[in-house]
């Protein structure tokens, strides 16, 4: 690996912390103080999903290993303050883009970051017209303060083993050559992981509660799926009596990581 790409995988790794940040940010603002745009961010969020794998598979193709640091997130629960963070975070962005495209010499990168730029603007022209609109609160709840801490205690654990996990499978999809698989490859299992963590963060927005994020831990998902399936079982259990309307979402979880875990 000569100097330029040792220089351009340095940027770009930049690049993809900028892209994680942004995905943790517009997924806690969908879930929890911006629910009623939750469907147009959650789009945004995913289109940073997409930059966030060409980004690293770039990286793995130039020699390099992606940087999967874990942000840390400090989300607002004012709908206006956290608007106004999402169009800065755009703003940064496209600033960061444009400059690293300057500085990078290959054709084929430069391309990319461009082709990264032009969604870019288009978030934050988004952003920017949402808060331009009436904006409301997260809805009360009738829970007291003794039942949100134990139903955020319970969500919060599942929302942690989703992250971890859907990092695992990010991980192995960029590390790898891509083989064609029978039936779901890593990417399709980290979506589907990003998918619980949504309904679970969800839930807990809507007691007014803000998801947080572990530290990305590689060595300690060795064995995650069992280990989800152990905690769903257990929370399953605890649900039944305390919060019935969850049994569902939990069931159709424990469904998908028995796949996960068996094929």
């Amino acid at each position: 690996m000569d100097h330029q790409d040792h220089s351009t995988i340095a940027l770009l790794n930049e690049d993809l912390f900028g892209e994680h940040d942004a995905i943790l940010y517009y997924l806690t603002h969908a879930w929890t103080v911006a629910r009623q745009y939750g469907h147009q961010i959650l789009e945004i969020a995913n289109d940073e999903m997409r930059h966030f794998k060409w980004l690293g598979h770039t990286i793995t193709q130039l020699g390099g290993t992606p940087d999967l640091s874990t942000p840390k997130i400090n989300p607002t629960l004012d709908i206006q303050a956290a608007l106004k963070k999402d169009v800065a975070a755009e703003i940064h962005a496209i600033d960061q883009y444009q400059t690293h495209i300057e500085m990078i010499s290959k054709d084929s990168v430069k391309a990319l970051l461009q082709r990264i730029v032009v969604d870019e603007r288009d978030h934050l022209r988004q952003f920017q017209e949402l808060l331009d609109q009436t904006h409301g609160e997260p809805e009360p709840n009738t829970h007291d303060d003794k039942e949100i801490t134990e139903i955020a205690q319970r969500l919060q654990t599942t929302v942690h083993l989703e992250y971890q996990q859907m990092m695992a499978y990010l991980l192995q999809s960029f590390m790898k050559d891509h083989h064609p698989p029978l039936g779901m490859d890593m990417e399709e299992r980290s979506v589907d992981e990003m998918h619980h963590m949504g309904w679970l963060a969800k839930r807990m927005g809507s007691l007014g509660i803000t998801p947080t994020f572990p530290k990305y831990q590689q060595e300690t998902i060795q064995h995650g799926e069992d280990q989800e399936t152990l905690v769903y079982q257990d929370m399953r259990n605890w649900a039944v009596h305390t919060m019935p309307s969850l049994v569902p979402v939990i069931d159709r979880i424990i469904a998908q990581e028995d796949y996960h875990a068996h094929s």
